[in-house]
């Protein structure tokens, strides 16, 4: 049995800032695939897609599901694009931090890493697309548009049940 948590969702959605918070209430491992794969490549995502493009960073992603599917009590916050293009079920307990996508874009309007963003129409197309493999892929759905306390107190209801309900 795997032990871990699997955050997924749409850039923005608050994976990395959740996934830290709860790896600390939990006292787990915390993980940012996105992270592992830069300081693996000593490069930005942004430059192995410009330099490598998408197959070659949709290889690293599995490359990374295949090192970590053995882990135990870990959070892992995957890119926005991994569960896309990869199975991720192997990794743990699927949770989706789902928001609506005028709630992502105040989140990261101030951000100038997201490229993606300088086309909302693109970027809205593409996160309704995304939007429907999330819930096909995760085990539990998160309301993501919450503070950030309510958002880790639900999870953490969530994961209690789950563990009861097993016992």
């Amino acid at each position: 049995m795997c032990n871990n948590l699997v955050l997924i969702g749409f850039m923005g959605s608050g994976k990395s800032t959740i996934g830290k918070k709860l790896s600390t209430l939990l006292d787990y491992k915390f993980i940012d695939s996105d992270c592992f794969i830069e300081k693996k490549e000593g490069r930005k995502i942004s430059e192995i897609f410009q330099t490598n493009g998408e197959k070659y960073f949709r290889n690293l992603e599995k490359e990374f599901i295949q090192s970590h599917r053995q882990n135990s009590y870990s959070v892992i916050a995957t890119g926005g694009g991994m569960p896309i293009y990869n199975d991720i079920t192997q990794m743990g307990y699927i949770i989706y931090l789902k928001a609506d996508f005028n709630i992502i874009q105040k989140r990261i309007e101030d951000s100038h890493t997201r490229p993606l963003f300088a086309d909302l129409n693109k970027a809205y197309a593409l996160f309704l697309q995304r939007q429907k493999i999330y819930e096909k892929t995760c085990n539990l759905i998160i309301n993501a548009n919450n503070p950030l306390q309510k958002i880790l107190q639900d999870i953490m209801l969530q994961i209690k049940t789950n563990q009861n309900n097993k016992s």
